[in-house]
C-alpha cells in the first residue's frame, strides 16, 4: 500500500482513475497541477501520477511539476494518450508511463513496481496501531498512511501513550513524564496538548485516546464500527 498523489483535471476520467486506485489498496489524493508544490511537501506521497490524457500541452505540464518532485524526491508515473506516445522522449526524469485507455491490471503492476524500487529500505523501529503508524528513528507519524505533523511535546505525549497502553494517567504525571519535574506550566499544558493531539490523529473509525472522568487519560486502540 501507499500513499500516492493523482495530479489531474477534474472529470470522470481522474475520478475513474482514482477508484481505480483505491481499488489496488492504496491510498489517494487528487490535485490540480497548480497545487502541485503544496500536495507534494504538505502530503510527503510515495508517487505522484499526471494523468495528462486531456491536456495538449503535455510535455510543458510535466516541466511545471518536474522541480517539485524532483526535489521532494518523488518518483512521478505519466498517462498519456496512446496518440501522443512520441511525447514521452520530452518527459526527462519520468519513471514510467502509461498509455491511455490502459489495462488496470498493467497500471496496477508499474505502480507496485515504483513503489518497490523506492521504498524505504531503515525505516527503523514501526509501531502500529489500528490505522495509525509511528516511525521512532524518523520522529514521523502516520494516519491511514499519511503523514501528519506533530509537535516534539505532542510527539512525545503520542510515544508514550502507545508504549503504556491501557495505563490511566494523571495529568501531574503527564506533566512530569513529558514536560518534567521543573517545569512551570500548570495541569492545562496537558489538556491543551491532548486536544489538539487528538485532532490529528483521530478519525471516525479510530478514537485512541480516553477521558477518564475524575482521573485523567489513558491510550486505547478502540476501533468505532459506526464508521464502516
Amino acid at each position: 500500500m501507499g500513499r500516492i498523489l493523482l495530479l489531474g483535471a477534474k472529470g470522470d476520467r481522474l475520478e475513474q482513475l482514482r477508484k481505480s486506485i483505491v481499488n489496488m489498496g492504496h491510498n489517494v489524493i487528487t490535485a490540480d497541477f497548480d497545487n502541485t508544490a503544496e500536495s507534494l511537501y504538505t502530503k510527503n506521497p510515495d508517487l505522484v501520477i499526471l494523468e495528462l490524457t486531456t491536456r495538449r500541452d503535455i510535455a510543458e505540464t510535466w516541466y511545471r511539476v518536474k522541480d517539485d518532485a524532483m526535489e521532494s524526491h518523488t518518483p512521478a508515473l505519466v498517462i498519456i494518450p496512446e496518440d501522443r506516445i512520441r511525447d514521452v522522449e520530452l518527459l526527462i526524469d519520468i519513471h514510467d508511463f502509461v498509455m491511455y485507455p490502459y489495462n488496470t491490471r498493467e497500471l496496477e503492476m508499474r505502480i507496485k513496481l515504483i513503489l518497490g524500487k523506492h521504498e524505504d529500505a531503515d525505516t527503523g523501529e514501526v509501531i502500529r496501531i489500528g490505522n495509525l503508524a509511528i516511525y521512532t528513528t524518523r520522529y514521523e507519524v502516520t494516519v491511514d498512511n499519511w503523514p501528519v505533523v506533530l509537535t516534539l511535546k505532542e510527539y512525545e505525549l503520542l510515544k508514550y501513550f502507545v508504549t503504556h497502553k491501557g495505563r490511566v494517567f494523571t495529568r501531574e504525571i503527564l506533566l512530569d513524564a513529558i514536560w518534567g519535574y521543573d517545569y512551570y506550566g500548570g495541569t492545562r499544558t496537558v489538556d491543551v496538548h491532548i486536544g489538539r493531539l487528538r485532532t490529528k490523529i483521530e478519525t471516525d473509525q479510530y478514537s485512541f485516546i480516553k477521558t477518564v472522568r475524575g482521573v485523567g487519560y489513558m491510550f486505547s486502540d478502540e476501533y468505532t464500527e459506526d464508521a464502516e
